[in-house]
């Protein structure tokens, strides 16, 4: 099956002016900007510009409320629109567009909710600290789910829509509502299954902060460890 028309794209964007130009010529190489939202977090920079110079619709946050308050503000704009899945997608050039094919052609379970990019971690620029970031957190994750996440700091996902209906889905946080997200799904009965992308890594820098965010996904996670 191939998911293409029944998809929307999502790109949520905090001060991405500078790259988000080009992450939308190459979303755009592959689908219709009447598919496209970029949800403009409370950019004070040209992000919501860049957005409407390349036809795509802009999702304004007058204030910054968290990628994943902007992801859920993307999310809601495709269900209403009749779309059944939506594909997430980083605006700092971290995802090659090329592989929105490969989620749209992906063989996809029933009780699939989540498709979860996952990305080749050896062998890449992708530095030790981040590697190690990565494999820990999708330990953890799968514990909490008690499925496999394969990848849970991949922002390169397709959500199934139906799932934002579910009782208890996360309607706003930060970089921790990923991986929220992961967990509740899988206890709601569905599962997350993994489609194998390109590894890209550049050094357009990170929004996350160390400790906060850190502390923000630690609380979250304790939260949902008592529960399960």
């Amino acid at each position: 099956m191939d998911f293409r028309d029944s998809s929307a794209v999502i790109v949520p964007a905090y001060n991405a002016e500078a790259f988000l130009g080009a992450t939308l010529e190459g979303i755009l190489r592959h689908v219709d900007a009447a598919r496209v939202a970029v949800v403009d977090d409370g950019s004070g920079d040209g992000t919501g510009e860049r957005a409407r110079q390349a036809g795509v619709t802009c999702l304004r946050h007058e204030a910054n409320q968290g990628k994943g308050s902007a992801l859920m503000t993307g999310l809601l704009w495709a269900k209403e629109r009749g779309w059944q899945w939506a594909v997430t997608m980083d605006a700092d050039g971290q995802h090659a567009p090329a592989d929105l094919e490969t989620f749209w052609r992906a063989a996809v379970a029933e009780e699939t909710a989540v498709l979860v990019g996952r990305r080749g971690i050896r062998g890449t620029p992708m530095p030790w600290h981040r590697r190690f970031s990565n494999l820990l957190t999708t330990r953890m994750i799968s514990g909490l789910a008690g499925k496999p996440v394969f990848d849970a700091q991949c922002g390169f996902r397709m959500y199934r829509l139906d799932l934002l209906a579910q009782a208890g889905f996360p309607r706003q946080g930060r970089f921790e509502w990923e991986s929220q997200a992961l967990v509740l799904a899988c206890r709601k009965g569905f599962s997350v299954q993994p489609v194998d992308i390109a590894t890209v890594y550049t050094d357009n820098g990170s929004h996350m902060r160390l400790l906060i965010d850190s502390f923000r996904f630690l609380k979250m996670y304790w939260g949902l460890a008592w529960t399960r």
